[in-house]
């Protein structure tokens, strides 16, 4: 049911995604996973691709640089160069005759796609942001990504190392990914946004506060929330509060489309 599609981003970059296509329509769901994740998200993102195809609702999810199945390293992974890697990741959909797309987020992926200037996008109907990294120094870990005592090593040995709790995955925080979180705020970019939005975040995420997507939603025009009880970050450990997250969101996915 899935086509692997490569193609190429930007500084030589070959980006991997997979393309559900289910039907003829226009219409089209594109999924941005986490920080040191892939297209899977946790396996949450093959969950609701199965529910969209269920729905007939055509869908596209990738790896971002460094991520997966692309190329890159990841130490040279920064936001303004994931920026980079939707965009074209958009362009080739555009290009594909996708020409109604809504925009799903996880995570670290939500903070991307609040981070493009969609008047050079009008394909882009509609923005959904999945437990939101949208302001990158506010965790609930004290270890958080980005403390300073963190930023002083990758000052000393060129990057940050982190090792994945859930599959022991090392990943490398690089000098350059340091010097931009440090600057760019995700929701002050958002906020400007006039896209239906819709924030979806669990109660019980211990790694980024939901009431960050509560503040946020509060500071955005055209914007929804919905918290979902038990639901952890990646909504891992609860297939309730997973399948709630999806059925939201697909009725979001389906208003903007019935309306458009």
């Amino acid at each position: 049911m899935e086509e692997k599609l490569y193609y190429e981003s930007t500084d030589n970059i070959k980006l991997c995604g997979l393309l559900s296509k289910v039907n003829e329509s226009k219409e089209l769901v594109l999924l941005c996973h986490g920080f040191n994740g892939d297209k899977t998200e946790r396996n949450s993102f093959n969950t609701l691709v199965e529910k969209l195809q269920e729905k007939k609702i055509n869908s596209f999810r990738f790896d971002f640089r460094g991520h997966g199945e692309s190329t890159g390293n990841d130490y040279e992974m920064t936001p303004t160069k994931e920026v980079k890697d939707l965009e074209k990741t958009i362009e080739m959909l555009n290009k594909r005759g996708f020409e109604e797309i809504v925009i799903l987020g996880a995570s670290f992926g939500a903070s991307i796609l609040s981070l493009l200037d969609y008047k050079k996008f009008l394909s882009v109907k509609g923005l959904i942001l999945w437990y939101g990294a949208l302001d990158y120094l506010a965790t609930i870990e004290p270890e958080g990504f980005f403390t300073e005592e963190h930023k002083k090593i990758a000052e000393k040995q060129g990057y940050y190392q982190i090792k994945s709790k859930r599959t022991g995955k090392i990943f490398k925080l690089g000098l350059p990914l340091y010097n931009e979180v440090y600057k760019i705020v995700p929701y002050k970019h958002l906020i400007n946004v006039e896209l239906p939005k819709l924030f979806v975040h669990g109660l019980d995420d211990t790694m980024i506060p939901y009431g960050l997507s509560v503040k946020v939603s509060k500071l955005c025009k055209n914007s929804r929330l919905e918290l979902i009880e038990k639901g952890t970050h990646a909504f891992a450990d609860d297939k309730e509060a997973l399948n709630k997250a999806i059925e939201v969101s697909i009725n979001f996915i389906k208003n903007l489309y019935e309306n458009n």
